[in-house]
C-alpha cells in the first residue's frame, strides 16, 4: 500500500516532469510531499485507489510512520557495520598475526630491543618471540605496576629497576585509587617503589656529578640528605649577567586554561594550562641571556604543560627564535591540529623548548 502510494508514475513521453516551483521530480517526490502533509500533486489521477487511505493520513501519523522507518533502516545498517566490522577484524588480526611473525623472524635476530611501556603490551607478541632474558626499566619509579609487570616475558630471568622511588609517581586517573588518597588501593606505587618499601636490596647514587653545589643543596635540604657532590661541580663559571644559579622569580598573574589540548601525563583533566604572562618572562630572559653571549643552542626551557609549550612556541617564533621542540611533544601538537607537518620540520634556531618526562623499556637477550 505504502509502495504504490510513494511510487512516481514512470513517463515514457520523454519529457521531465516538474513539480511545485518548477523543481524537477526525482524517485522521492511524492515521499518528501507526504512527510511534510501535503497531497500527492500533481499525481493525484495517477494514486491507486488501494493507496489512497495513506494519503488521508494526519501529518502526525505520518511523522510517527516516518520515525519507526528511520528507526529501522538505522537498526538494519548497524547491524551490517557490526558484521562487517567483525569481518574486518577478523581478516586484521590474521594480517596481524602475518606480519608479527615476519617481524618476529628479524626481533629474533637482534640482541638488543627498546620500547616504551606502551610499546611493550602492544607489541607482547614480539617481545616474547625476542625471547629477553633480561629487562631493563628506565624511569622505573614513574611506571606503573601493571605495565612492567606485562613486560615480563617467561623467559625473563633478571629484572633491572632504574628510577627513584623519591620523585614522580606513576600517573591515574581516579584520585581515590592512590597513594595520596590513602585508602589503601595506592595503583599508583609503582613497583619499584613497592620493592623498596618491603626491604628489597637496592643501590643508590650517594654522588652526583651534574648540579653545581649551589643547585644541589636543594635536592640535598628536601629529599637527599646524604647527598655528595663530585668534584667537578665545583668552581663552574658563574652565569653571566645574574647574581645567582638560581633565581626564583614571584607573580600574581593567574595561569589560563588550554581547551584544544589535554596533558597525557594528566589525562584526568580536559584541558591543558598556559600563563602568557610567564612566556613573556620567559622570552625575556632568553633575550637577556643572548645579551651577555650565551647562543640559543646553550639555553632550553622546560615547562610541565602541554598549552604553555604551545604558547612559548608561537612567542618564539614571532620573535625569530623558532624553538627546537621534542619528536614527543611535536607530535601531541600535530595530533591536536595545532601544528603541520610542514611546520614540525622548520626548527631553525637550536632554542629547546620541551615539556617534561620519558620513560622506556630494554630487553636483553643472551647471544645465541
Amino acid at each position: 500500500m505504502f509502495l504504490d502510494a510513494f511510487r512516481v508514475p514512470a513517463d515514457n513521453s520523454g519529457w521531465e516532469r516538474a513539480g511545485k516551483r518548477g523543481k524537477r521530480v526525482g524517485p522521492d517526490y511524492l515521499y518528501q510531499q507526504w512527510i511534510k502533509g501535503e497531497g500527492p500533486a500533481p499525481f493525484v489521477r495517477d494514486i491507486p485507489l488501494t493507496a489512497k487511505a495513506v494519503w488521508d493520513m494526519p501529518r502526525a501519523i505520518r511523522a510517527g510512520h516516518h520515525r519507526n522507518w528511520v528507526t529501522s533502516l538505522t537498526e538494519e545498517h548497524l547491524e551490517s557495520i557490526t558484521e562487517l566490522s567483525g569481518q574486518f577484524n577478523q581478516v586484521q588480526g590474521k594480517i596481524d598475526v602475518q606480519f608479527s611473525e615476519a617481524d618476529a623472524d628479524v626481533v629474533s635476530q637482534k640482541t638488543i630491543m627498546g620500547c616504551t611501556t606502551t610499546g611493550a603490551a602492544k607489541y607482547d607478541r614480539l617481545i616474547r618471540a625476542f625471547k629477553p632474558d633480561v629487562v631493563l626499566v628506565e624511569e622505573a619509579g614513574e611506571i606503573l605496576e601493571s605495565h612492567v609487570l606485562t613486560a615480563l616475558a617467561p623467559t625473563v630471568k633478571q629484572l633491572v629497576l632504574i628510577g627513584d622511588h623519591k620523585q614522580l609517581r606513576p600517573k591515574i586517573n581516579n584520585y581515590a585509587l592512590s597513594v595520596e588518597k590513602g585508602e589503601g588501593f595506592d595503583l599508583n606505587c609503582s613497583l619499584f617503589e613497592r620493592l623498596i618499601n618491603q626491604g628489597a636490596r637496592h643501590a643508590t647514587l650517594h654522588k652526583q656529578h651534574r648540579m653545581a653545589p649551589q643547585i644541589s643543596v636543594f635536592a640535598r635540604e628536601l629529599t637527599y640528605p646524604h647527598l655528595l657532590d663530585g668534584p667537578k661541580t665545583s668552581g663552574r663559571p658563574e652565569i653571566l649577567g645574574v647574581q645567582d644559579r638560581v633565581v626564583f622569580l614571584n607573580h600574581g598573574r593567574q595561569e589560563d586554561s588550554d581547551k584544544q589540548l589535554r596533558d597525557r601525563r594528566d589525562a584526568g583533566l580536559k584541558e591543558s594550562k598556559k600563563n602568557v604572562f610567564e612566556a613573556e618572562m620567559v622570552l625575556r630572559c632568553v633575550k637577556y641571556l643572548g645579551q651577555q653571549g650565551y647562543a640559543s643552542d646553550r639555553i632550553v626551557v622546560l615547562t610541565p604543560y602541554l598549552g604553555q609549550l604551545r604558547v612559548l612556541r608561537d612567542l618564539f617564533s614571532k620573535n625569530n627564535h623558532d624553538p627546537a621542540l621534542s619528536e614527543m611533544d611535536k607530535n601531541e601538537l600535530i595530533r591536536a591540529g595545532l601544528l603541520s607537518d610542514a611546520a614540525a620540520k622548520l626548527d631553525k634556531k637550536p632554542l629547546r623548548v620541551s615539556t617534561i618526562g620519558l620513560f622506556g623499556l630494554f630487553f636483553e637477550r643472551e647471544p645465541s
